[in-house]
């Protein structure tokens, strides 16, 4: 019996795309920079998408030609051009006045509308 290509492609590791150390305790940190979570959530995107990237890559190069390309790209993309950092005061139901903090990290600025979140 044939396995679907979703499982052929899950178990291929192309990617060795690391954390770094600094980063490593984000998930369980009690109250971790903003910067030091983008860095972290970038690089386990990595971890997660850069088999399927070098997978989809249509051109007729060797593999590690394809994971050469994959690295560079997303080299290209790690560094955090912009935060913004914006507040605003928001009134609650009981009339109580709050302030509220929000962040926004912008990457790629070489293409727009910039990707984040």
């Amino acid at each position: 019996k044939i396995a679907p290509a979703a499982v052929n492609i899950s178990s291929r590791t192309y990617a060795n795309h690391e954390i770094p150390d600094r980063l490593k305790d984000i998930p369980t940190s009690a109250n971790p920079r903003f910067f030091d979570m983008v860095e972290y959530f970038f690089h386990r995107a990595c971890q997660v998408v850069e088999d399927q990237l070098v997978e989809d890559m249509k051109s007729r190069v060797p593999i590690e030609e394809k994971k050469k390309k994959v690295a560079g790209i997303l080299n290209m993309m790690q560094p955090c051009d912009h935060i913004i950092e914006i507040q605003f005061p928001l009134r609650r139901d009981s009339g109580d006045y709050e302030m509220i903090l929000g962040y926004r990290a912008q990457h790629s600025s070489h293409r727009t509308p910039t990707k984040g979140g």
